[in-house]
């Protein structure tokens, strides 16, 4: 009997597919109020979403998480992929030009979360705005 019940705990666990949370969060270290919109890929979209559209204004010397999706996979960094659940990301400021390329890898921070085998992984990647990166 112990055996059968090893081998059923054994089969449950081994055809799981291991999920990962992806968090993308802006931090503003700026000295003005900077708008945020993003849009995610249908197929990543949840379904209580009124608009496919997110907007957020994000204060001086503050962080917000501005997307965030699940998908089977595991806690690891997927280098120039990075962006591939997100339709669109723009980032505006009143008295500037954004000069950074926020769709470049190097710009943007890799944090695992949370990693378990019993557990979804969650990553963050993270983007600091300074006042540097507006012309």
């Amino acid at each position: 009997m112990k055996r059968i019940i090893s081998l059923l705990i054994l089969i449950v666990l081994s055809s799981c597919d291991p999920g990962v949370v992806n968090k993308f969060v802006v931090e503003n270290r700026t000295q003005s109020d900077i708008k945020i919109e993003s849009i995610l890929e249908y197929g990543r979209r949840n379904i209580s979403d009124k608009d496919s559209i997110k907007t957020m204004k994000l204060r001086p010397q503050s962080e917000s998480l501005i997307v965030e999706y699940g998908e089977i996979g595991t806690a690891i960094d997927k280098g120039l992929n990075f962006l591939e659940g997100i339709d669109t990301i723009i980032v505006k400021k009143e008295n500037g030009i954004l000069n950074k390329n926020i769709f470049d890898r190097e710009n943007w921070k890799f944090k695992i979360l949370k990693s378990g085998l019993f557990t979804m992984d969650e990553v963050e990647y993270k983007l600091i705005l300074t006042d540097n990166n507006f012309e």
